[in-house]
C-alpha cells in the first residue's frame, strides 16, 4: 500500500511507544546519487536547509 507522509502522520498521531530498534535515521533523496537531507538520533538531528524535523517525546519511562 502506498501512502503519503501526510497519511502516515495522521495514522501515527497517537503513537506512544518509543522507537527502540534504531541508532539513527538517515533521510535522503531517492536518486542515483542521493542527497543527504537529515540525520536523526534519539535526542538530536541535523537537517538540510529548509527542512524541519519535529520530535514527539515519549511519556513512557525508559526501559
Amino acid at each position: 500500500m502506498d501512502r503519503t507522509p501526510e497519511q502516515f502522520e495522521k495514522e501515527t498521531v497517537d503513537a506512544k511507544r518509543p522507537m527502540s530498534n534504531w541508532t539513527r535515521v538517515i533521510v535522503e533523496t531517492d536518486e542515483k546519487n542521493p542527497k543527504l537531507l537529515a540525520v536523526i538520533t534519539n535526542d538530536d538531528c541535523e537537517t538540510a536547509e529548509r527542512l524541519r524535523v519535529r520530535f514527539k517525546p515519549s511519556k513512557l519511562p525508559y526501559a
